[in-house]
């Protein structure tokens, strides 16, 4: 049967007090009884005990890891403390005295050394003399530290080959004609200047006024990739371009038809130089020289047929000229180093350093008896090849240099630099003559400068035309035409019209 529900009828609230007083009274008496137990020493009624935590051994593998750990912290904790201690300096072992005999055998060895004469005997007879010249014997004995302080600040000179004794000297000699003639045709033209200064000053007008309405005749697709160099051959009939695809491609001027392409080298092209007298060079001999960031220079002749190639450096070549004779190549590269090269033999007569950092530029004297150097240290160096010595150093750009070229008169020298700036240096007074703040930035455009006077350099013209920016320049010698090459896959020709 099952249990029936009860209905209550009023209010639940006696109940519910009658509830908790029952609820409380149970809750005092609880308490009570704890606090007598407590009294009397009885033991509390234990609280159930917690389960054990289960374990779980360890692999043999970890526990020698931790192991290991625990050697290496030991080990950084005692050499910390031991590092902390202060060691104590052990004072330094006296070195023996020589003996009378050994100090005067060595005084003996230095005057000797010091080629003076009659030292032998004098160091005899001061020995013989005995104590009356011990004090004058003493005195000589300071003089060899002095002597070889002086001799390490002496030029060292290291022995080359007799291939580049007698190139110093074919060197001396032709500069020497290349200078007598230079100075006359000079002298010539300041006579004819002094002699008919307003017809001088007309010329130096009429050039101006041809300068600045150059314009571009024809704007030419060098290759799929950036050109990176241009040059006018002599006679100024055909220019040479390079470009980062590692072809060399040879143009007819001035309607720039493409002639021949050269292919030879693995990587892009960084410069080119014609022999002087390229023009007149038979198609067996090697009239185009260019380099390559593959390390290596290779020759050409007029028809586009490779000669050979010059190889030595250890990194990338960043220019190449040709010595105004045409006997001899200079090369810079990436590896701080300069090289000149027989250009018939093909063999190295002289690998030059000097600088800190990698070579960027390199240019010949026109008398051919210096050559100029510089790169990504900011220094200008010019060398003398008659006696391999620096004769010259130039510093004052902040940047990397990245272009160089000797004067006609070779009198003075143009740098050009990451500083945005081009300087032009005296080298008779060996400094800057002028700073010319020539861009603003990256060089993106060419822009012509007049030297006819003594007073600053004058902007003529400034050419626009390319969309990227100008890698190389270059004039004919004739003063028709000017080249440039740039980012924007063109070459440029630029005329008077």
């Amino acid at each position: 049967m099952s249990s029936r529900s009860h209905i209550h009828y009023g209010s639940l609230a006696e109940v519910e007090r009658d509830r908790l007083a029952k609820l409380e009274a149970e809750t005092k008496q609880k308490l009570e009884s704890l606090r007598a137990a407590t009294k009397g020493g009885a033991p509390a009624a234990s609280a159930p005990a917690a389960p054990e935590p289960e374990t779980i051994e360890l692999s043999g593998s970890s526990q020698q890891a931790i192991a290991r750990q625990q050697e290496l912290k030991d080990t950084l904790a005692k050499r910390k403390r031991a590092r902390e201690v202060p060691r104590a300096r052990k004072p330094p072992a006296p070195l023996p005295r020589p003996s009378p005999r050994e100090r005067l055998r060595d005084v003996l060895a230095a005057a000797i050394d010091l080629g003076e004469p009659g030292d032998e005997l004098r160091g005899a007879q001061t020995m013989l003399d005995g104590p009356s010249k011990a004090a004058a014997l003493s005195h000589e004995a300071a003089r060899p530290a002095e002597w070889q302080a002086e001799k390490q600040k002496e030029e060292f000179y290291t022995e080359g080959s007799q291939a580049l004794r007698a190139a110093r000297i074919w060197v001396c000699k032709d500069s020497m004609r290349r200078a007598a003639a230079r100075l006359a045709d000079e002298r010539a033209a300041v006579e004819a200047r002094c002699a008919d200064v307003t017809g001088f000053e007309r010329d130096n007008a009429l050039l101006a006024s041809k300068l600045s309405g150059v314009q571009n005749q024809l704007s030419n697709f060098g290759d799929e990739r950036p050109v990176s160099y241009c040059a006018f051959a002599p006679g100024g009939g055909t220019c040479a371009t390079g470009s980062w695809s590692s072809v060399i491609k040879l143009w007819s001027v001035p309607d720039c038809t493409q002639v021949a392409t050269l292919r030879g080298h693995t990587e892009r092209i960084s410069g080119l130089a014609w022999h002087p007298q390229a023009d007149k060079r038979s198609s067996g001999e090697a009239a185009l020289v260019s380099a390559g960031c593959d390390s290596l220079a290779k020759l050409w002749s007029s028809s586009g047929q490779e000669l050979g190639e010059l190889r030595g450096h250890a990194s990338r070549l960043s220019r190449v000229a040709f010595h105004p004779s045409g006997r001899f190549i200079g090369t810079a590269s990436f590896d701080t180093t300069w090289r000149l090269w027989d250009a018939e033999r093909r063999e190295t007569l002289l690998l030059q350093e000097g600088h800190t950092r990698p070579l960027y530029a390199i240019a010949f004297h026109p008398d051919g008896s210096l050559v100029a150097t510089a790169g990504l240290d900011a220094l200008l160096r010019v060398w003398d090849l008659r006696t391999g010595k620096c004769v010259q150093l130039l510093h004052g750009h902040v940047k990397q240099v990245l272009g160089l070229d000797f004067a006609p008169t070779g009198t003075s020298l143009a740098s050009g630099s990451d500083d945005h700036t081009v300087r032009l240096w005296d080298l008779r007074k060996k400094r800057c003559a002028y700073t010319i703040p020539a861009h603003s930035a990256l060089i993106s455009h060419v822009k012509l400068w007049s030297t006819k006077s003594s007073a600053t350099p004058e902007l003529i013209k400034t050419m626009e035309g390319h969309e990227g920016r100008v890698m190389c320049g270059d004039i004919s010698d004739d003063g028709k035409h000017f080249a440039t090459a740039a980012m924007d896959h063109t070459w440029k020709l630029w005329g008077t019209g």
